[in-house]
Parts: structure tokens; C-alpha cells; sequence
């Protein structure tokens, strides 16, 4: 963002590289106007980015260096920032960092990725994702001669339970903690709207109409380690409106703020940061039953550092899955289910509805196994 000087001048600032540390590194630059400052910014990342020449000998770290700064870091939100940061330092450094890129072998990136089978589908993404980017880049630099990753072959992660909707007795808790808990209304806020977590964290008072019954989905949270950021939604479709039934009105109405305040907010009136979210997360699965704790802070009554303990069955994800399962079940058509949960894809809500209708037919198949053996039961009796 440009900022103008005592002098009359705008200055700012451009990324022109990152340390061995992971941190950008910045020079500023200043121009009589903002139009004129734009281009000086442009001509000096040409010179300190696009101009540099790609050695035949580049270790991995100095080309991911080069390739996140100019590829990566200017189009990416911070949390994205936060996720390539921990992939480099504790996955893809500690391997390849030291090797030449015309080094690296298929069969050794292929071992690396093996490494993987089991653990979670967004970490065996974001590993050969961010691997398959930068050689693709490689190769298409003439900094390597053939890419590694052409034909890289997926692992199997593990298989979660967060893509089911909640149970009778889960909801059952989850509406009366909603109701009674004084942190309850972000629960009800991600039952009765199917949001993304960033997305009810970035809602403020003035996004409801009350009177039409609708809220507007235009803003999200981020979090740059710990600290909270505001930035812009995940994808154009996520920007909408999604009706607010009787019941959500009910509990917000009673807890109404100020217009321009976060609905979910810090004492200073920021949102609220990663360490509030996860401690009121843990208070709120602690009072649902979804998890228990042993140590209690004698003068609060509270969970005393409950996340080291013991990880929640339940996370706000789960909710979104849950809204998508009562659309379904309402006989929402798909396509109107897209625009209300914020789909890009229509095949991704699409998904969704064939593993339900599958869990359907499997406890219809199962149901009508009772029935055939319950009569032939009676027919045995006869």
C-alpha cells in the first residue's frame, strides 16, 4: 500500500527476495505519484526477480526461495503463507534443501512422498502439491532438464471421520450448548449457517438483515500465526447471502452488538485470534461431551491447557458437512445447495450428495435385511 511522505512523495515497498528464514525481503522505492510509483515497482522487481539469471548448479532452497516470492507469496492469503512456511521448514527443507534441483531423482521425490501414506489428504496435498509446482517451474525456467514430479504417484491418506454429519445424540447436545453455553453462539452461528470457519469469524452485526432473514457472507479470517487477519473470501462463489432460520435469529438477536463490531470478538474489538478460537473450541466440545479433560484451574473452574491433552472429535468443519446433510435431506437441489454453502464446483456439492444418497441406500439395505429375517423368522414359527 502506498503512503504519502511529508514531501509530497509516495513510497512503498517490494518484495525482492525471502531469507534463509523463510522472511521476504523488501526494498522501497518512492515516485511523485501513485501511477509512477506502480511502475517503479514493477521495473525493480523486473531487475531483482525476473532479470536474475537461473544457475545450472541452484540448490532446491534457493530455487523454492525464488520461485515462492514470485510465484506464491504475492497471490496467496495468510494462512496459505502460514501452510507453505510449515510445508518448506519441516517437511521439504530438512530433504532437499541442500541439493542441486538437477539432482533430485523421481525415485528419490517418489520415497519422500511414500513417507506420507496415511497421514492427512490436506498434508499429502500441500507436500506434492508445492513440489509439483516449483519442479514444474524448474523445468519450464530450463533451471532442470526433465521435471521429477511428472509422474509422481499419490499416497493413500488416512481415512476421516470429518465427512459425516453429526448424530442424534451430537446434535441433541450441541443445540442445548448452544442455547445455554455463554460461547454458544458461534455453534449456532456454524449449525444454522454452514460456513466456513473463516467466514463466521469475519462476520460482523451489519452483514445480518433481519428482516429479510439473511446474512451476507463477504469477508473472511485469516490467521498469520497466531494473529488474526482480515482478507478476502476463499472464492468469488463464497461471496453470498444464506437465509438465517427462525432459530439463529432467536439467539443472535439476543446478543446483538454494534453495527460495525465482529459478531465474534477480542476484548479490543479485533477478531478474535487462533489461541481464543482454539481454547473457546475446546470450552465448547468440553461442555457437548465430545471430549473430557482432568486438570481444572481451580480459580476460573475452567479446562486448564485442554488442547495438550486431548484433540476434540468434533471440529467446525464438521458443521459445514452437517448444513450441507439437512439440505440434502430438505430436498434441496444441488445446484441451489452450491450457491447457499459457497461451491465453486458444482461436482464438489454434487459429491457430497452421491456419499449421502450411498449411506442412505446402506441403511436401507440394512434395514430391509431386519425385515426379510423378522419374517422369515415368523414364517418358521407358522
Amino acid at each position: 500500500m502506498a503512503k504519502k511522505t511529508p514531501s509530497g512523495m509516495f513510497r512503498g515497498k517490494v518484495t525482492i527476495g525471502v531469507d534463509r528464514n523463510g522472511k521476504s525481503i523488501y526494498k522501497y522505492v518512492s515516485a511523485p505519484t501513485k501511477r509512477e510509483l506502480e511502475n517503479v515497482k514493477a521495473a525493480v522487481r523486473e531487475h531483482f526477480v525476473f532479470g536474475r539469471e537461473i544457475p545450472k548448479d541452484q540448490q532446491f532452497f534457493e530455487y523454492a526461495e525464488q520461485w515462492y516470492t514470485l510465484k506464491k507469496d504475492p497471490f496467496i492469503s495468510n494462512a496459505s503463507r502460514s501452510a507453505y512456511k510449515s510445508c518448506f521448514i519441516k517437511h521439504l527443507l530438512p530433504t532437499f534443501g541442500l541439493q542441486q534441483m538437477k539432482a533430485i531423482t523421481a525415485d528419490q521425490i517418489q520415497a519422500f512422498v511414500n513417507g506420507f501414506s496415511g497421514t492427512s489428504r490436506s498434508q499429502i496435498t500441500m507436500v506434492i502439491g508445492t513440489l509439483k509446482q516449483i519442479f514444474a517451474s524448474a523445468y519450464a525456467d530450463g533451471a532442470i532438464e526433465r521435471d521429477p514430479t511428472a509422474a509422481l504417484i499419490r499416497p493413500k491418506a488416512q481415512k476421516k471421520d470429518g465427512r459425516r454429519p453429526l448424530t442424534k445424540k451430537e446434535t441433541a447436545r450441541v443445540l442445548e450448548v448452544m442455547r445455554t453455553h455463554p460461547e454458544g453462539m458461534f455453534l449456532a452461528v456454524l449449525y444454522y449457517l454452514g460456513v466456513r470457519r473463516g467466514e463466521a469469524l469475519g462476520l460482523k452485526w451489519s452483514d445480518f438483515d433481519f428482516k429479510e432473514d439473511q446474512v451476507h457472507i463477504q469477508r473472511d479470517i485469516d490467521f498469520a500465526g497466531s494473529k488474526a487477519c482480515e482478507g478476502g473470501l476463499k472464492t468469488e462463489a463464497a461471496d453470498r447471502y444464506v437465509p438465517v432460520p427462525s432459530e439463529l435469529k432467536e439467539i443472535l438477536l439476543a446478543n446483538r452488538g454494534k453495527p460495525d463490531a465482529y459478531v465474534f470478538q477480542a476484548k479490543k474489538g479485533e477478531p478474535i485470534s487462533q489461541g481464543t478460537l482454539k481454547r473457546m473450541w475446546a470450552r465448547l466440545m468440553v461442555a457437548c461431551g465430545c471430549i473430557e479433560w482432568r486438570e481444572i484451574d481451580k480459580d476460573t473452574d475452567r479446562p486448564k491447557d485442554i488442547l495438550k491433552q486431548v484433540k476434540p472429535t468434533i471440529t467446525p468443519h464438521f458443521f459445514r458437512h452437517n448444513y450441507v446433510t439437512l439440505l440434502y435431506e430438505s430436498g434441496v437441489d444441488p445446484l441451489v445447495a452450491m450457491k447457499i454453502v459457497g461451491h465453486t464446483d458444482y461436482q464438489t456439492t454434487a459429491n457430497i450428495y452421491t456419499h449421502l444418497k450411498e449411506e442412505t441406500l446402506k441403511k436401507a439395505s440394512v434395514n430391509m435385511e431386519k425385515v426379510f429375517r423378522n419374517r422369515a423368522k415368523s414364517g418358521d414359527d407358522a
